[in-house]
């Protein structure tokens, strides 16, 4: 690029002029024709000064040093302009960086625990929670075996804790996987029926839909923290009329390798449907519901029940069981069995009001679904009752042009009035490769929901055997699955849900894939 301090000055610099002759009579003073080589104008006339006066000559001079400036005036313009057109050479410097490849960590699935009651059986501690027997836990891992402890804290003063299932880190960039979970049939202090949940990995945003806290229905919040730092988590609870105001909800502390048994009666008496977010900081937790049922005197079921989907357009719940559909339809209209009634439980967190559409799809493929909707007011928590089901195995579909969360209830009872529950919800979508660790219980089943828009066949290898399923696009299916560990594989995409179903016995948990990973990230110098 060409500096322009380099360019030499063009004819005579401002502001210099040539000294004039000096001045005589004017009758001395030559014609303009007569002028010599000598010829200069003169200064320009003012005070005491001759008039200027340009001779042949001179006109010539001015004219050639005024074209010198406009050549000289037209290189330097030339210069700029070629300055900014002109480009050198483009270079480019890539900085140095280094690819980190996080160090490997244990995965941890945490258990809910043992089932609980409130009071003992003398009447004694009707606030204290305290577990009535023990559950029953299965689990999977590959490549390594996993092992299993306890949280080395609980509220429960018997101090039976959750379990909680590590697995060694595998080599980096490796898949290791665990899956667990858990089951419990109770027939004493003041409870009966079957509970299963899985167990699942801690985070620090949960929603859980199900439970209630009217007359005979105790609900409890369990929180249980594997980590080893500190856990403050904050309650969120939405009802039929909307928000829960619940002095204490947050701020509460979970400390570090322990369990917390919260009562939701103590922030919202009287909800006959509730939902609940439990988020955390610091620490991340696992939550879960436990409901239970006591009609005058009778127990009425029992469920755990675990973390669904967030908010979401389109929520789809599978495995939903309707047994012994006649006898329910009987009792329901006895006092204290109105909630045996089949029903979905929606909630819209925001403010704007909206309508859901709900569709229920046998996975019966030639059966035709029912579809209706129904209208939601933001922040409030709305019910609906799925009367006229035949006995068989459904998936529900919620809907609407807003985000929501949901889930499902359904209940058995038997000729004797032995009536037992189950609460599904929307698991979070699976990966590829899925690990089942299924729990013993009556008739376990595995349901596979495909939301997608293409057909997909998943390989299933349960006690050395592999075989194939077919989930057709917009539709479910079910497959029976033993004690025996299950890997299924091909699964991107579907939501599944476990169901057990017995005599006066009915539950259900959902299956998730692990969290991604941690990989390599580039850290730039």
């Amino acid at each position: 690029m060409t500096d322009r301090d380099d360019i030499e000055p063009v004819g005579t610099p401002p502001g210099e002029r040539t000294p004039a002759e000096p001045s005589g009579s004017a009758a001395d003073e030559p014609s303009s024709l007569e002028s010599t080589a000598s010829d200069v104008p003169a200064e320009t006339s003012g005070p005491g000064l001759a008039p200027r006066r340009f001779t042949g000559r001179g006109a010539v001079v001015v004219g050639v040093r005024g074209l010198i400036g406009i050549i000289g005036g037209s290189v330097a313009a030339t210069a700029v302009v070629a300055a900014t057109v002109i480009t050198g050479p483009i270079y480019t410097l890539t900085p140095p960086s280094a690819s980190i490849a996080p160090v490997p960590t244990a995965q941890e699935r945490v258990c809910p625990g043992p089932l609980l009651r409130l009071g003992d059986d003398a009447g004694q501690g009707a606030t204290i929670a305290t577990s009535v027997g023990d559950a029953d836990v299965s689990f999977q891992s590959v490549p390594a075996e996993a092992t299993v402890g306890q949280l080395p804290a609980t509220d429960n003063p018997s101090g039976i804790a959750p379990r909680v299932l590590v697995l060694p880190p595998g080599e980096p960039g490796g898949q290791p996987a665990l899956a667990g979970s858990q089951s419990q049939t109770v027939a004493s202090g003041g409870l009966l029926g079957l509970a299963t949940a899985q167990c699942a990995e801690a985070s620090g945003d949960s929603w859980l839909v199900g439970g209630a806290t009217d007359v005979g229905r105790t609900t409890l919040i369990t929180i249980s923290n594997p980590s080893s730092v500190i856990a403050t988590v904050a309650l969120s609870i939405y009802s039929q009329s909307g928000p829960v105001v619940a002095p204490g909800a947050e701020g509460i502390v979970v400390p570090p390798g322990s369990q917390r048994i919260i009562s939701l009666a103590a922030f919202a008496p009287e909800i006959v449907s509730p939902v609940v977010r439990v988020e955390s900081r610091g620490g991340q937790v696992v939550a879960n519901l436990q409901q239970s049922i006591v009609r005058t005197l009778a127990p009425g079921g029992v469920e755990i029940i675990g973390e669904t989907s967030g908010p979401s357009r389109n929520v789809v719940i599978p495995g939903l069981v309707v047994a012994s559909a006649d006898r329910v339809a009987e009792v329901q209209t006895e006092p204290g069995y109105a909630d045996v009634e089949t029903a979905v439980r929606v909630l819209l967190p925001g403010k704007a009001p909206t309508t859901a559409t709900i569709t229920v799809t046998p996975e019966r493929s030639e059966l035709d679904p029912t579809v209706f909707d129904l209208e939601l007011v933001g922040g409030q928590v709305g019910q609906v009752a799925l009367g006229g089901l035949d006995d068989g195995k459904y998936t529900v579909t919620v809907e609407a042009d807003l985000p929501v969360v949901a889930g499902v209830r359904a209940s058995t009872v038997t000729d004797d009035g032995i009536a037992d529950f189950a609460w599904l919800g929307s698991p979070k979508a699976l990966g590829d490769r899925t690990l089942l660790a299924i729990a013993p219980g009556p008739s376990p089943r595995l349901h596979l929901a495909n939301p997608t828009d293409a057909d997909v066949a998943v390989t299933v290898e349960s006690g050395g055997e592999a075989r194939s399923i077919d989930v057709p696009a917009g539709r479910s299916v079910a497959t029976s699955v033993g004690r025996d560990d299950v890997v299924l594989t091909g699964t991107t995409g579907l939501i599944a849900n476990v169901s057990y179903t017995g005599d006066g016995e009915l539950s259900s948990f959902g299956v998730t894939t692990p969290g991604p990973g941690s990989t390599a990230i580039t850290v730039y110098r």
